[in-house]
Protein backbone atom coordinates (compact mmCIF):
# COMPACT_ATOMS: atom_id res chain seq x y z
CA UNK A 1 0.00 0.00 0.00
CA UNK A 2 1.11 3.60 -0.47
CA UNK A 3 3.18 5.23 2.24
CA UNK A 4 2.08 8.78 3.05
CA UNK A 5 4.11 11.86 3.91
CA UNK A 6 4.09 12.54 7.66
CA UNK A 7 3.95 16.28 6.95
CA UNK A 8 1.06 16.57 4.48
CA UNK A 9 -0.27 13.00 3.90
CA UNK A 10 0.82 13.15 0.25
CA UNK A 11 2.09 10.00 -1.50
CA UNK A 12 5.82 9.29 -1.27
CA UNK A 13 7.72 8.10 -4.35
CA UNK A 14 11.28 6.73 -4.40
CA UNK A 15 13.72 8.91 -6.38
CA UNK A 16 16.74 6.95 -7.76
CA UNK A 17 18.77 10.17 -8.08
CA UNK A 18 18.58 11.03 -4.36
CA UNK A 19 17.90 7.51 -3.00
CA UNK A 20 15.14 9.04 -0.89
CA UNK A 21 11.35 8.98 -0.72
CA UNK A 22 10.02 12.32 -1.91
CA UNK A 23 6.62 13.95 -1.54
CA UNK A 24 5.40 15.61 -4.73
CA UNK A 25 2.93 17.69 -2.72
CA UNK A 26 5.11 19.46 -0.15
CA UNK A 27 8.62 18.51 -1.26
CA UNK A 28 9.59 16.66 1.91
CA UNK A 29 12.02 13.76 1.60
CA UNK A 30 12.81 10.78 3.82
CA UNK A 31 15.19 7.83 3.90
CA UNK A 32 13.24 4.62 3.16
CA UNK A 33 14.47 3.02 6.38
CA UNK A 34 13.13 5.96 8.40
CA UNK A 35 9.57 5.62 7.10
CA UNK A 36 7.50 3.43 9.36
CA UNK A 37 5.05 0.88 7.97
CA UNK A 38 2.31 0.72 10.57
CA UNK A 39 1.06 -2.60 9.19
CA UNK A 40 4.46 -4.33 9.15
CA UNK A 41 3.72 -6.54 12.15
CA UNK A 42 0.44 -7.74 10.64
CA UNK A 43 2.07 -9.29 7.59
CA UNK A 44 5.80 -9.50 8.26
CA UNK A 45 6.36 -12.13 5.53
CA UNK A 46 4.19 -10.40 2.93
CA UNK A 47 3.62 -6.97 1.47
CA UNK A 48 0.57 -5.45 -0.21
CA UNK A 49 0.43 -4.70 -3.92
CA UNK A 50 -2.24 -3.43 -6.27
CA UNK A 51 -3.09 -5.48 -9.35
CA UNK A 52 -4.24 -3.76 -12.55
CA UNK A 53 -5.70 -5.62 -15.53
CA UNK A 54 -5.52 -4.63 -19.20
CA UNK A 55 -8.87 -5.19 -20.86
CA UNK A 56 -7.13 -5.45 -24.25
CA UNK A 57 -4.50 -8.18 -23.69
CA UNK A 58 -5.51 -9.47 -20.25
CA UNK A 59 -2.13 -8.76 -18.66
CA UNK A 60 -1.94 -8.26 -14.91
CA UNK A 61 0.38 -5.56 -13.62
CA UNK A 62 1.66 -5.48 -10.05
CA UNK A 63 2.38 -2.00 -8.74
CA UNK A 64 2.19 0.15 -5.67
CA UNK A 65 -0.66 2.64 -5.78
CA UNK A 66 1.85 5.49 -6.10
CA UNK A 67 2.40 4.51 -9.76
CA UNK A 68 -0.19 6.24 -11.88
CA UNK A 69 -0.62 3.66 -14.63
CA UNK A 70 -2.21 5.15 -17.74
CA UNK A 71 -1.36 2.42 -20.27
CA UNK A 72 -0.43 -1.25 -20.42
CA UNK A 73 3.34 -1.81 -20.35
CA UNK A 74 2.90 -4.90 -22.53
CA UNK A 75 0.62 -3.92 -25.40
CA UNK A 76 0.48 -0.13 -25.00
CA UNK A 77 -3.32 -0.07 -24.69
CA UNK A 78 -4.70 2.65 -22.36
CA UNK A 79 -7.53 0.46 -21.05
CA UNK A 80 -6.05 -0.25 -17.60
CA UNK A 81 -8.41 -0.85 -14.69
CA UNK A 82 -7.78 -1.61 -11.02
CA UNK A 83 -8.65 -5.21 -10.11
CA UNK A 84 -7.67 -6.12 -6.55
CA UNK A 85 -5.27 -5.90 -3.65
CA UNK A 86 -2.82 -8.80 -3.44
CA UNK A 87 -0.34 -9.96 -0.81
CA UNK A 88 3.06 -11.03 -2.14
CA UNK A 89 5.89 -12.86 -0.39
CA UNK A 90 8.64 -10.49 0.71
CA UNK A 91 12.05 -10.88 -0.95
CA UNK A 92 15.16 -11.04 1.24
CA UNK A 93 16.55 -7.89 -0.33
CA UNK A 94 16.71 -5.65 -3.38
CA UNK A 95 19.00 -3.36 -5.33
CA UNK A 96 17.32 0.07 -5.48
CA UNK A 97 17.04 1.96 -8.76
CA UNK A 98 20.07 4.22 -9.13
CA UNK A 99 19.56 5.21 -12.77
CA UNK A 100 16.73 7.68 -13.29
CA UNK A 101 14.19 7.40 -16.09
CA UNK A 102 15.77 10.40 -17.82
CA UNK A 103 19.22 8.77 -17.63
CA UNK A 104 17.81 5.53 -19.06
CA UNK A 105 16.35 7.45 -22.01
CA UNK A 106 19.68 9.22 -22.51
CA UNK A 107 21.56 5.89 -22.56
CA UNK A 108 19.13 4.39 -25.10
CA UNK A 109 19.44 7.40 -27.39
CA UNK A 110 23.22 7.49 -27.02
CA UNK A 111 23.43 3.90 -28.23
CA UNK A 112 20.99 4.10 -31.15
CA UNK A 113 20.34 7.74 -32.07
CA UNK A 114 23.32 8.15 -34.42
CA UNK A 115 22.71 4.87 -36.21
CA UNK A 116 21.38 5.86 -39.66
CA UNK A 117 19.70 2.46 -40.02
CA UNK A 118 17.34 3.01 -37.06
CA UNK A 119 14.00 4.59 -38.09
CA UNK A 120 13.74 8.11 -36.66
CA UNK A 121 10.15 7.61 -35.55
CA UNK A 122 11.28 4.98 -33.03
CA UNK A 123 13.52 7.42 -31.21
CA UNK A 124 10.53 9.75 -31.05
CA UNK A 125 8.79 7.09 -28.97
CA UNK A 126 11.64 7.01 -26.46
CA UNK A 127 9.98 9.39 -24.00
CA UNK A 128 9.27 9.09 -20.25
CA UNK A 129 5.65 8.07 -20.86
CA UNK A 130 6.76 4.91 -22.70
CA UNK A 131 9.35 3.71 -20.18
CA UNK A 132 8.58 1.82 -16.99
CA UNK A 133 10.80 0.82 -14.10
CA UNK A 134 10.29 -2.79 -13.05
CA UNK A 135 11.79 -4.71 -10.15
CA UNK A 136 12.65 -8.10 -11.66
CA UNK A 137 12.78 -11.16 -9.34
CA UNK A 138 16.13 -12.93 -9.04
CA UNK A 139 17.51 -15.81 -7.01
CA UNK A 140 21.12 -15.53 -5.85
CA UNK A 141 22.69 -18.96 -5.40
CA UNK A 142 25.82 -20.74 -4.18
CA UNK A 143 26.48 -24.11 -5.81
CA UNK A 144 28.92 -26.90 -6.60
CA UNK A 145 29.06 -27.61 -10.33
CA UNK A 146 30.53 -30.57 -12.24
CA UNK A 147 30.87 -31.00 -16.01
CA UNK A 148 32.42 -33.43 -18.51
CA UNK A 149 32.83 -32.40 -22.16
CA UNK A 150 33.72 -34.05 -25.47
CA UNK A 151 35.20 -31.50 -27.88
CA UNK A 152 36.54 -31.29 -31.43
CA UNK A 153 39.06 -28.95 -33.00
CA UNK A 154 41.08 -28.49 -36.17
CA UNK A 155 44.89 -28.79 -36.19
CA UNK A 156 47.42 -28.56 -39.00
CA UNK A 157 49.07 -31.72 -40.32
CA UNK A 158 51.47 -30.75 -43.05
CA UNK A 159 49.58 -28.58 -45.51
CA UNK A 160 46.15 -29.88 -44.56
CA UNK A 161 43.86 -29.69 -41.55
CA UNK A 162 42.56 -32.63 -39.55
CA UNK A 163 39.92 -32.86 -36.85
CA UNK A 164 41.05 -34.04 -33.43
CA UNK A 165 38.88 -34.88 -30.42
CA UNK A 166 39.44 -34.01 -26.78
CA UNK A 167 37.87 -34.70 -23.42
CA UNK A 168 37.72 -32.33 -20.50
CA UNK A 169 36.16 -32.59 -17.05
CA UNK A 170 36.18 -30.50 -13.91
CA UNK A 171 34.25 -29.04 -11.04
CA UNK A 172 33.87 -25.55 -9.67
CA UNK A 173 32.22 -23.80 -6.75
CA UNK A 174 30.25 -20.69 -7.65
CA UNK A 175 29.08 -18.02 -5.26
CA UNK A 176 26.48 -15.26 -5.55
CA UNK A 177 25.36 -16.22 -9.05
CA UNK A 178 22.15 -14.36 -10.04
CA UNK A 179 19.40 -16.39 -11.73
CA UNK A 180 16.39 -14.47 -13.04
CA UNK A 181 13.29 -15.74 -11.29
CA UNK A 182 10.90 -15.71 -14.22
CA UNK A 183 10.21 -18.61 -16.57
CA UNK A 184 9.04 -16.18 -19.24
CA UNK A 185 11.94 -13.72 -19.24
CA UNK A 186 14.68 -15.19 -21.43
CA UNK A 187 17.89 -16.16 -19.62
CA UNK A 188 19.84 -14.92 -22.63
CA UNK A 189 18.45 -11.38 -22.50
CA UNK A 190 18.60 -11.16 -18.70
CA UNK A 191 22.32 -12.05 -18.82
CA UNK A 192 22.92 -9.17 -21.21
CA UNK A 193 21.88 -6.80 -18.41
CA UNK A 194 24.59 -8.04 -16.07
CA UNK A 195 26.51 -7.37 -14.00
CA UNK A 196 24.44 -6.35 -11.00
CA UNK A 197 26.50 -5.36 -7.97
CA UNK A 198 25.25 -6.99 -4.78
CA UNK A 199 27.24 -4.64 -2.56
CA UNK A 200 24.57 -2.01 -3.28
CA UNK A 201 21.74 -4.28 -2.11
CA UNK A 202 19.44 -3.32 0.75
CA UNK A 203 17.29 -5.31 3.12
CA UNK A 204 13.86 -5.45 1.49
CA UNK A 205 11.68 -2.45 2.23
CA UNK A 206 8.55 -1.99 0.16
CA UNK A 207 9.05 1.78 0.27
CA UNK A 208 11.70 1.32 -2.44
CA UNK A 209 8.93 0.02 -4.72
CA UNK A 210 6.97 3.28 -4.58
CA UNK A 211 6.62 4.61 -8.12
CA UNK A 212 7.70 1.36 -9.80
CA UNK A 213 6.23 -1.88 -11.08
CA UNK A 214 7.34 -5.21 -9.67
CA UNK A 215 6.91 -8.90 -10.29
CA UNK A 216 7.26 -12.08 -8.28
CA UNK A 217 9.11 -15.29 -9.07
CA UNK A 218 7.10 -18.10 -10.65
CA UNK A 219 9.89 -20.70 -10.49
CA UNK A 220 9.81 -23.97 -8.59
CA UNK A 221 12.99 -25.30 -6.97
CA UNK A 222 13.34 -27.70 -9.93
CA UNK A 223 13.12 -24.73 -12.33
CA UNK A 224 15.76 -22.92 -10.30
CA UNK A 225 18.18 -25.87 -10.43
CA UNK A 226 17.62 -26.22 -14.18
CA UNK A 227 18.36 -22.52 -14.77
CA UNK A 228 21.36 -22.67 -12.44
CA UNK A 229 22.77 -25.69 -14.31
CA UNK A 230 22.34 -23.94 -17.68
CA UNK A 231 23.93 -20.74 -16.36
CA UNK A 232 26.92 -22.60 -14.90
CA UNK A 233 27.26 -24.63 -18.11
CA UNK A 234 27.54 -21.44 -20.18
CA UNK A 235 30.26 -20.09 -17.87
CA UNK A 236 32.13 -23.42 -17.71
CA UNK A 237 31.92 -24.06 -21.47
CA UNK A 238 33.32 -20.62 -22.33
CA UNK A 239 36.40 -21.35 -20.25
CA UNK A 240 36.87 -25.03 -21.15
CA UNK A 241 37.04 -24.23 -24.88
CA UNK A 242 40.04 -21.99 -24.20
CA UNK A 243 42.03 -24.96 -22.85
CA UNK A 244 42.07 -26.72 -26.23
CA UNK A 245 44.96 -25.68 -28.47
CA UNK A 246 43.21 -25.95 -31.81
CA UNK A 247 41.13 -23.95 -34.29
CA UNK A 248 37.31 -23.94 -34.51
CA UNK A 249 36.92 -25.71 -31.17
CA UNK A 250 33.38 -26.98 -30.59
CA UNK A 251 31.75 -28.89 -27.75
CA UNK A 252 30.20 -32.01 -29.26
CA UNK A 253 28.61 -33.38 -26.10
CA UNK A 254 28.31 -32.40 -22.45
CA UNK A 255 27.22 -33.99 -19.20
CA UNK A 256 26.76 -31.65 -16.25
CA UNK A 257 24.97 -31.32 -12.95
CA UNK A 258 24.67 -28.77 -10.19
CA UNK A 259 24.16 -28.98 -6.42
CA UNK A 260 22.67 -25.78 -5.04
CA UNK A 261 23.54 -25.39 -1.38
CA UNK A 262 22.52 -22.97 1.34
CA UNK A 263 19.14 -21.32 0.97
CA UNK A 264 18.87 -19.35 -2.30
CA UNK A 265 18.44 -15.63 -1.61
CA UNK A 266 15.33 -14.05 -3.12
CA UNK A 267 16.12 -10.58 -4.51
CA UNK A 268 14.66 -7.87 -6.72
CA UNK A 269 16.87 -6.15 -9.31
CA UNK A 270 15.99 -2.84 -11.06
CA UNK A 271 15.35 -2.77 -14.82
CA UNK A 272 13.92 -0.06 -17.08
CA UNK A 273 11.71 -1.38 -19.92
CA UNK A 274 11.19 0.58 -23.15
CA UNK A 275 8.46 -1.20 -25.13
CA UNK A 276 7.13 -0.21 -28.54
CA UNK A 277 5.77 -1.65 -31.77
CA UNK A 278 7.21 -1.18 -35.24
CA UNK A 279 5.55 -2.65 -38.33
CA UNK A 280 3.19 -4.53 -36.00
CA UNK A 281 6.07 -6.32 -34.26
CA UNK A 282 6.81 -5.85 -30.55
CA UNK A 283 10.21 -4.65 -29.36
CA UNK A 284 11.62 -4.29 -25.86
CA UNK A 285 14.83 -2.46 -24.96
CA UNK A 286 16.05 -3.06 -21.40
CA UNK A 287 18.28 -0.84 -19.27
CA UNK A 288 20.02 -1.98 -16.09
CA UNK A 289 18.55 0.28 -13.40
CA UNK A 290 21.76 0.12 -11.38
CA UNK A 291 24.51 0.59 -13.99
CA UNK A 292 22.64 2.01 -17.00
CA UNK A 293 23.77 -0.81 -19.34
CA UNK A 294 21.49 -1.17 -22.40
CA UNK A 295 20.37 -4.57 -23.72
CA UNK A 296 18.46 -5.16 -26.94
CA UNK A 297 18.60 -4.23 -30.63
CA UNK A 298 16.58 -1.69 -32.59
CA UNK A 299 14.85 -2.59 -35.88
CA UNK A 300 16.46 -1.08 -38.95
CA UNK A 301 15.26 0.26 -42.28
CA UNK A 302 15.94 -2.45 -44.87
CA UNK A 303 16.15 -0.02 -47.77
CA UNK A 304 19.01 1.82 -46.08
CA UNK A 305 20.82 -1.45 -45.38
CA UNK A 306 20.51 -2.42 -49.06
CA UNK A 307 21.68 1.03 -50.16
CA UNK A 308 24.75 0.79 -47.90
CA UNK A 309 25.60 -2.70 -49.22
CA UNK A 310 25.27 -1.55 -52.85
CA UNK A 311 27.38 1.55 -52.19
CA UNK A 312 30.11 -0.53 -50.55
CA UNK A 313 30.08 -2.99 -53.46
CA UNK A 314 30.36 -0.17 -56.01
CA UNK A 315 33.29 1.39 -54.15
CA UNK A 316 35.16 -1.92 -53.97
CA UNK A 317 34.55 -2.62 -57.68
CA UNK A 318 35.69 0.91 -58.52
CA UNK A 319 38.98 0.35 -56.72
CA UNK A 320 39.48 -2.95 -58.56
CA UNK A 321 38.74 -1.40 -61.97
CA UNK A 322 41.07 1.54 -61.29
CA UNK A 323 43.78 -0.90 -60.26
CA UNK A 324 43.39 -2.86 -63.51
CA UNK A 325 43.45 0.33 -65.56
CA UNK A 326 46.56 1.40 -63.75
CA UNK A 327 48.23 -1.86 -64.72
CA UNK A 328 47.25 -1.44 -68.38
CA UNK A 329 48.16 2.24 -68.73
CA UNK A 330 51.30 2.29 -66.69
CA UNK A 331 52.53 -1.26 -66.46
CA UNK A 332 56.12 -0.54 -65.53
CA UNK A 333 55.18 1.82 -62.71
CA UNK A 334 52.37 -0.29 -61.33
CA UNK A 335 53.62 -3.80 -62.01
CA UNK A 336 55.72 -3.96 -58.83
CA UNK A 337 52.87 -3.01 -56.48
CA UNK A 338 49.89 -4.44 -58.37
CA UNK A 339 50.05 -7.90 -56.73
CA UNK A 340 50.08 -6.32 -53.28
CA UNK A 341 47.19 -3.98 -54.10
CA UNK A 342 45.05 -6.81 -55.46
CA UNK A 343 45.99 -9.07 -52.54
CA UNK A 344 45.06 -6.29 -50.14
CA UNK A 345 41.71 -5.77 -51.85
CA UNK A 346 41.01 -9.49 -51.73
CA UNK A 347 41.92 -9.80 -48.04
CA UNK A 348 39.93 -6.68 -47.15
CA UNK A 349 36.91 -7.94 -49.06
CA UNK A 350 37.10 -11.39 -47.47
CA UNK A 351 37.55 -9.92 -43.97
CA UNK A 352 34.70 -7.44 -44.43
CA UNK A 353 32.40 -10.15 -45.76
CA UNK A 354 33.23 -12.52 -42.87
CA UNK A 355 32.84 -9.81 -40.25
CA UNK A 356 29.62 -8.68 -41.88
CA UNK A 357 28.10 -12.16 -41.78
CA UNK A 358 29.19 -12.61 -38.16
CA UNK A 359 27.79 -9.22 -37.22
CA UNK A 360 24.49 -9.94 -38.94
CA UNK A 361 24.16 -13.21 -37.04
CA UNK A 362 24.67 -11.40 -33.74
CA UNK A 363 22.20 -8.70 -34.75
CA UNK A 364 19.54 -11.22 -35.77
CA UNK A 365 20.02 -13.15 -32.52
CA UNK A 366 19.62 -9.98 -30.46
CA UNK A 367 16.71 -8.91 -32.63
CA UNK A 368 14.88 -12.18 -31.94
CA UNK A 369 15.29 -11.56 -28.20
CA UNK A 370 14.19 -7.94 -28.57
CA UNK A 371 11.12 -8.96 -30.60
CA UNK A 372 10.07 -11.66 -28.13
CA UNK A 373 6.36 -11.52 -27.35
CA UNK A 374 7.16 -13.08 -23.97
CA UNK A 375 9.59 -10.31 -23.06
CA UNK A 376 7.16 -7.71 -24.40
CA UNK A 377 4.54 -9.05 -22.00
CA UNK A 378 7.03 -9.89 -19.27
CA UNK A 379 5.49 -8.12 -16.31
CA UNK A 380 2.30 -10.14 -16.71
CA UNK A 381 1.63 -11.93 -13.43
CA UNK A 382 1.41 -15.69 -13.79
CA UNK A 383 -0.60 -18.04 -11.63
CA UNK A 384 0.56 -21.48 -10.53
Amino acid sequence: MAVLCSNCAGKLIFNPATQRLECATCGSSFRPEDVEDKNAELHSKYYDTRVYVCSHCGAEVITSDTEASSFCVYCGNPAIVFDRISKEYKPDGLIPFQVTKEEAIKNIKARFHRNPMVPKEIMGKCVPENIRGIYVPYWVINADYTEADYLSGEVKRGKSKVTKYYSRAGEITVKNVPIDGSKILSDDISRKLEPFYLEDSKTFDEDYLNGFYSNTSDMTYFDLKKSAAYRCHKMFADEIVKTVKAKNVKIQDSIYWVDVYDDPIYMMFPVWFFTFKYNDKPYTILVNGQSGKVAGTMPWQKNRVVALAVTTFVLVMTVIVLSILGVINNWLLFASVAPYVLAGITLLGTYSFTRGISGLRRIYKNLRLTQSEDVFKYVKKRQG
